[in-house]
């Protein structure tokens, strides 16, 4: 009789936004693969012992993620409550770096308007107002692409 391989699922408490984001990317389930885009953040979220200062928070969404028999094997585990909203916030930073740079490529590249691009990244992902603000969405893009002009600027000058 063949063994069945050991794998460990570990659920991941997630905001309505960063769930459809991450069904649409990886899937219902994610499994784990080193070269998987998603690693670090799965890594930094259960390879740590230290404490995270990332807040808990009040949610009904929870993202699956498998691990392997060979990660079991070849890495220690630590899945604490203290670490397990990290990865949340890490997850939300990946999401909003791709949404920003989607907005920003199409705008220089095809001339489409931010807010455009903006609603059809959301919609595709069927991410609503109801996951998540738009406006917190929109001011965040705008305070970081002024930001970046500001850096811009300042290396040219230099």
């Amino acid at each position: 009789m063949k063994e069945t391989p050991l794998k460990t699922t570990l659920s991941f408490p997630v905001q309505p936004h960063i769930l459809k984001y991450l069904i649409y990317k990886y899937g219902e389930c994610c499994v784990y693969a080193s070269n998987l885009s998603l690693a670090p953040i799965l890594r930094a979220a259960i390879s740590e012992q230290t404490k995270s200062n990332i807040k808990s928070f009040a949610t009904q969404c929870f993202y699956d993620v498998q691990l392997t028999e060979h990660y079991l094997n070849k890495f220690d585990v630590v899945y604490s409550r203290h670490k397990i909203y990290q990865f949340n916030a890490d997850a939300d930073t990946k999401f909003r770096e791709e949404l920003y740079t989607f907005m920003i490529m199409n705008h220089d590249v095809y001339g489409i308007k931010y807010k455009t691009s903006f609603r059809d990244f959301l919609a595709v992902m069927d991410i609503t107002e109801n996951d998540i603000k738009f406006e917190t969405l929109l001011k965040d893009f705008q305070r970081k692409r002024d930001r970046k002009a500001g850096e811009r600027l300042a290396t040219i000058s230099s």
